[in-house]
């Protein structure tokens, strides 16, 4: 295999976020150093461009560095809007928009783009070893990468004195992140927290084939709702186990339970298999009618011209019909002394412990976690490298001087709405304006 070799001032592995962001920012503040991105699909930015069901949420106001990476994004001139609820996105809602400016001003500044190359390996070498006229006090990075083309592979060796890893984690491995920068990241000396798929659905024991009632038959339901999270090992789950909650619409998919609040209770869900734990020590509980007690509006139906209404009726106008079944189904304790199937039966007819059973499964709702969804469906990586390990201001890391980690690759995740995007341009600005210092 042939070998090519090349000299960079700075190497940013990675044309995503914070990498472009990184890029430009050094193509703006220290035009003088000669900066290379490498980038192993076959363009920049394909993750950016399926960020926010394609309109990218850029930033919230509420996320930190909110005002920085403002300022970045006006002086490259990119024309956003903000709603009241915080989320901020281009003012063409187009993600392919974003993707194309952040390319654009980065090759505008002199900033070299390769794609469709490969990093294998990361070495941290002295000066002395590598080129004339790099620094003699410091050592300079050599890193190994190839290329597949027509006549098979290609390798090019490149010695940088400054490296910034923007690799990603392993969520949307469509896009190329497939955990490869942790393989890096670990062989220069850094501790790996275990990755794990955050922002991503649950599937629960409550869909299994053969269960009363079974979830399968909630499969395409929204509702608005409120869903909680209790953790204990024991699996008792009193009210002081609760460790998240959230209102928001709740999906119910073929799988299990998806949806904005349901992918923000995802990043509570972490547990070490090492140490025995699984996630039978978790419990979710969704509250179908969280404006008011379900148990009044029964008890109002019982006293009213309508008391003779059958229980599954009277359900079906306060939820869609899917879930108003599933309800039914799990207060069901079958057929009353005259036959009558549960649903068929009248309001009126309905005791206070009935009433209470209904009650108990409409604002309590519970599901048996037991698995999450997989990298595919993940938006992002829980884990990665420690933040103790990295100067949070800079992006540096603490143990390879010149070395900067960005982005996902760091132990960070945040909740939807824009922080993790946020997360990704604060960090690549930082570790850029070190560098450019």
């Amino acid at each position: 295999m042939d070998r090519e070799i090349r000299r960079a001032d700075v190497v940013i592995v990675g044309g995503g976020a914070s990498g472009l962001a990184a890029a430009i920012e050094l193509g703006m503040k220290a035009p003088a150093l000669d900066v290379l991105v490498i980038e192993k699909m076959p363009e920049p930015g394909r993750k950016i461009r399926a960020t926010g069901s394609g309109r990218c949420n850029i930033s919230n106001t509420a996320a930190a560095g909110f005002s920085r990476i403002m300022e970045f994004f006006r002086e490259i001139g990119l024309v956003t809007k903000t709603y009241e609820n915080g989320l901020v996105y281009p003012y063409s809602e187009s993600a392919a928009d974003v993707a194309t400016l952040l390319t654009e001003r980065a090759a505008s500044l002199g900033v070299k783009i390769a794609c469709g190359e490969e990093l294998m390996t990361v070495k941290y070498l002295p000066a002395s070893l590598a080129f004339e006229g790099a620094p003699e006090d410091r050592n300079i990075f050599m890193l190994e990468t190839v290329i597949k083309d027509r006549d098979g592979l290609r390798s090019i060796r490149t010695h940088a004195l400054y490296v910034i890893l923007a690799m990603g984690g392993k969520a949307g491995p469509t896009f190329g992140t497939i955990g490869d920068g942790f393989r890096i990241a670990r062989n220069l000396g850094h501790r790996i927290v275990t990755p794990v798929p955050a922002l991503t659905g649950i599937e629960c024991d409550e869909w299994e084939e053969g269960n009363k009632p079974c979830g399968i038959t909630l499969g395409g339901t929204r509702s608005s709702g409120v869903v909680s999270l209790y953790r204990d090992p024991d699996e008792v789950f009193g009210e002081e186990t609760k460790v998240f909650e959230e209102a928001g619409e709740i999906q119910f998919t073929k799988y299990g339970l998806s949806g904005i609040c349901v992918f923000n209770m995802t990043r509570y869900m972490r547990f070490n298999r090492r140490a025995g734990e699984s996630l039978d020590q978790f419990l979710v509980k969704v509250d179908l009618f969280p404006d008011g007690d379900i148990t009044e509006y029964i008890r109002d139906r019982q006293k009213g011209c309508f008391a003779d209404t059958p229980v599954g009726e009277m359900l079906r106008t306060v939820f869609k019909e899917p879930l108003a079944d599933y309800v039914i189904g799990a207060s069901d304790d079958g057929p009353d002394e005259n036959g009558r199937a549960f649903e068929d039966r009248s309001i009126s007819s309905l005791s206070d412990e009935e009433v209470r059973t209904i009650a108990d499964h409409v604002h309590s709702l519970e599901f048996h976690p037991v698995q999450m969804r997989g990298w595919n469906d993940a938006q992002v990586t829980m884990g990665g490298v420690s933040l103790d390990e990295i100067n949070e201001a800079t992006s540096e890391s603490l143990l390879v001087k010149g070395l900067y980690i960005t982005g996902e690759l760091a132990d960070r995740d945040f909740r939807c709405g824009g922080y993790n995007l946020s997360n990704a341009w604060i960090t690549g600005l930082a570790a850029a304006d070190d560098i450019a210092q």
